[in-house]
């Protein structure tokens, strides 16, 4: 089982200033550590490839270091159907350097398919989303 790292970077300013409502629609740029088999990697659709069983683990950092950012949950089909979502232990973590992030177990009785999910940030003290996918292979 392996562990797939996603970073998300946000331009807070452009996400908010262009945000439809509450959905970011530019300034949000993620990448993943398994090697451009996402796509597209560093775009603001990324789709990441894992199989059941992977463990996922999210982190979000401002392009500007003076604003704001946390990712505060997870909406969507990913996290529908409880005990048998898609994310397994979906919960939030600090690492001894005070960084918060969060991680999730691919349930291994995920079918294989591609599955979105939603990120909820908050920035400045209002709530935004995001929508990727991740592309599920069955064991």
């Amino acid at each position: 089982m392996a562990t797939i790292n996603i970073m998300i970077a946000v331009d807070v300013e452009t996400a908010q200033s262009t945000a439809s409502g509450q959905t970011i629609t530019q300034g949000l740029y993620m990448i993943d550590t398994t090697g451009y088999e996402g796509t597209p990697e560093g775009g603001n659709e990324l789709s990441t490839p894992c199989n059941a069983g992977d463990t996922l683990v999210w982190t979000v950092y401002p392009i500007n270091p003076a604003d704001n950012i946390a990712i505060t949950g997870f909406t969507g089909q990913c996290t529908q159907n409880p005990p048998n979502s898609v994310f397994q232990n979906l919960e939030h973590q600090t690492t001894p350097a005070g960084v918060v992030y969060w991680t999730c177990v691919i349930n291994n009785g995920t079918a294989t398919g591609s599955y979105q999910y939603s990120v909820v940030f908050s920035m400045s003290n209002k709530t935004y989303s995001y929508d990727p996918f991740v592309n599920v292979t069955a064991n």
